[in-house]
């Protein structure tokens, strides 16, 4: 008896020293449905001749059930994320406001100087706030991405600033990435930390989270929408404190309430849609929603994603997260193959 227990007790040492190590635990049901989830693999092959799956990982109820990578992605090696950053930057936000830096109803032009903002305060820019840039509901016309990752703007937040305005603020979904850049220009001076560092703090390090890496504008700043590169069980560990809504070993890391408002639909990307439009959209991924830089899906899930599919996909009905990361063309067609060869077994 005394050998059993001592058994028992070095075996739960070692779950915690593995847990600690940053390592996600394996579920007795790994492996079961390798041969119906590797599919997605295959179909992504079909969707485009080079297209690439580079890796897939599914949890369920906290523990990985699959993993599968090519030969140059492994589980532990960073990948770059493209606009799944986004998601990151509204962590970072949400961390902010649970600070009682700011709130989603601050105006945006109160956080920056007289240098930086446009010599005339149009009424469209004095009106916006946080939740316009957290929703891509700012109405900024023009999206510096290109030039900002080329080096070829300096001052891109005070270029962004005076971006022409298409719309009045609040009124319409319009994806632009220096939405999240500016975002994270704003957590960046109220907090006296950059987001990779800020994260660090507040998010990363309590995960185990070390693997990360932020591409920097010319003006020093890490860029929010875009630029992130974290391994594909990262990722996974991100996922799976969003399924717990903040909770993280025991701990309320960030409110569960910013969580859900983040995952929820904050404006419609189609507004004003026909009947027949809304029926159309039912299965269309892209069609359900955006929250704080988080996507809504069809099944009940959300998710964060990012250019040529990088996916990070919370079913909370199912107690699941599937993390996708490739280099491939169509979202849906990938969404679709996920939808049909894991939903259903999970």
């Amino acid at each position: 008896m005394k050998r059993l227990i001592s058994i028992f007790f070095c075996l739960l040492i070692a779950s915690f020293v593995s847990f600690g190590s940053g390592r996600i635990a394996k579920s007795p049901d790994y492996g079961k449905y390798d041969a119906e989830f590797s599919k997605v693999f295959n179909d992504v092959s079909l969707i485009g001749g080079t297209d690439e799956a580079h890796s897939l990982v599914v949890l369920k109820s906290g523990k990985m059930i699959f993993q599968k990578h090519d030969a140059a992605h492994g589980l532990r090696m960073p990948h770059i994320l493209w606009s799944a950053s986004k998601s990151f930057t509204s962590l970072a936000l949400g961390f902010a406001v649970q600070d009682g830096l700011l709130s989603l109803d601050d105006k945006v032009v109160s956080f920056f100087s007289e240098d930086e903002l446009p010599a005339e305060i149009t009424e469209e820019l004095a009106s916006m706030t946080v939740w316009n840039l957290a929703t891509m509901s700012s109405g900024f016309s023009r999206d510096l991405l290109g030039k900002t990752r080329a080096m070829a703007v300096t001052e891109s937040t005070k270029e962004t600033l005076a971006s022409p305005i298409a719309f009045t603020p609040g009124t319409q979904f319009k994806y632009n990435s220096m939405n999240t850049y500016l975002i994270g220009a704003i957590v960046a001076r109220l907090t006296g930390e950059d987001l990779d560092k800020y994260l660090d703090r507040k998010l990363f390090r309590p995960l185990g989270i070390k693997d990360y890496y932020w591409e920097k504008s010319a003006e020093g700043l890490c860029c929010g929408g875009w630029g992130l590169f974290l391994s594909p069980e990262s990722l996974a560990k991100a996922g799976q404190f969003m399924l717990q809504e903040g909770a993280w070993n025991g701990k309320q890391l960030l409110d569960k309430a910013y969580i859900r408002e983040a995952t929820s639909a904050q404006v419609m990307q189609t507004q004003n849609a026909t009947p027949e439009q809304l029926s159309s959209f039912s299965d269309d991924d892209w069609q359900q929603g955006y929250g704080y830089q988080f996507w809504k899906c069809t099944h009940g899930a959300y998710r964060m994603a990012g250019a040529h599919n990088q996916f990070v996909i919370v079913i909370p009905d199912k107690d699941a997260v599937i993390v996708f990361t490739s280099s491939s063309s169509k979202g849906q067609s990938v969404m679709s193959s996920i939808w049909n060869h894991i939903y259903p077994l999970l």
